[in-house]
């Protein structure tokens, strides 16, 4: 009976430790932001800017790039495949200022 309570133990240390090791990951912390980026888009209105800090909680920002309706973000070298798509009636663009990048919301 002592050796199944320590063997499950076990087992669960080590699942806890690579569900640890993946919430930390940069995949993660670059789903999460261009998420964050892509409902800033949905909820802004025309005229608006926000901005993104190159260093932020998520790591280093090193690219924010808006494309065919979706959101793409480089986080510490690591680059966007997918994107994350918004669904605003509006023209959106990115351009870098220095040590932040700014979303812009416009007419089209």
């Amino acid at each position: 009976m002592i050796i199944h309570i320590i063997l499950i133990g076990l087992i669960f240390a080590i699942f806890l430790m690579a569900t640890a090791e993946r919430a930390n990951s940069r995949g993660v912390k670059q789903q999460v932001l261009e998420k964050q980026i892509a409902l800033l888009v949905d909820s802004a209105e025309a005229g608006m800017d926000f901005e993104i800090r190159k260093m932020n909680v998520n790591g280093l920002v090193e690219d924010v790039e808006v494309r065919d309706g979706k959101v793409f973000v480089k986080v510490m070298g690591l680059a966007s495949v997918e994107g994350y798509p918004y669904f605003s009636k509006y023209s959106v663009s990115v351009r870098d200022d220095g040590d932040k990048f700014v979303v812009s919301v416009s007419e089209k």
